[in-house]
């Protein structure tokens, strides 16, 4: 069986939240590891089964309570992110002390929206590439990060995806950029090295990326899968 990365990476944090809920049925009381692990999941899986991006959030922070964790782990989880797959695509869900319950809905997503205009993030550190625009037609605030190739981001995102292809954010490692709903961005880019294979994070590319007809072949499929700007 032939996985993309990014299932792997699913594969592995669904084995990482079972076994943290064996151990929390034998009565163990889990570790800031197996809390992340089964809180990331939990919203995963609540957005596979077709919930709302709030209920999924719901569905992280009512995963577990304080009692179920060890006695520092309440203090350490501050924030869980995950990327579930909803149904027009994957978008970043952003837990903000999960462990204290659900939110109020004006408090579900505190300032995710706007953390660079409100300041409680530094602006990422950007680089010399070419640029490229970009506007979020979500309803929600969507997270891209420099590992994520851009030809491939929420089809909610509208961008030129041809000028994007085989390019990366131009920022450092580690670095996001958020997108309020309705917000337009001017972001940086930098070509992907090495062998330039990738396995696609929205399986659109699944290859060399300078093949013949590559391009062509994943434009065509991001516009029938309405991805904007393919």
């Amino acid at each position: 069986m032939s996985l993309l990365a990014s299932e792997q990476d699913r594969l592995l944090l669904f084995l990482a939240a079972e076994l943290a809920r064996k151990r929390r049925a034998r009565g163990l009381r889990l570790t800031e590891a197996e809390a992340r692990a089964l809180i990331a999941d939990e919203t995963c899986e609540a957005a596979r089964d077709g919930a709302s991006y709030a209920e999924a959030a719901a569905a992280g922070h009512a995963a577990l309570r304080p009692g179920d964790v060890l006695p520092d782990v309440p203090a350490l989880l501050t924030r869980v992110e995950v990327e579930p797959l909803f149904g027009d695509g994957h978008r970043l869900v952003v837990l903000h002390h999960p462990l204290l319950g659900r939110r109020e809905p004006d408090e579900a997503h505190p300032s995710d929206l706007n953390r660079h205009a409100a300041g409680s993030e530094p602006e990422p550190t950007w680089g010399d590439g070419p640029e490229l625009g970009i506007t979020n037609h979500a309803e929600v605030a969507i997270g891209l990060t420099s590992h994520l190739h851009l030809f491939e981001v929420n089809r909610a995102l509208e961008l030129d995806r041809r000028a994007a292809w085989g390019m990366h954010l131009d920022v450092l490692p580690g670095e996001k950029v958020h997108l309020a709903p309705g917000a337009t961005a001017k972001v940086r880019m930098h070509p992907f090295g090495g062998a330039r294979v990738l396995r696609g994070h929205s399986e659109l590319v699944d290859g060399p990326l300078d093949a013949p007809g590559a391009l062509e072949a994943a434009l065509e499929r991001a516009h029938a899968l309405g991805y904007r700007g393919a």
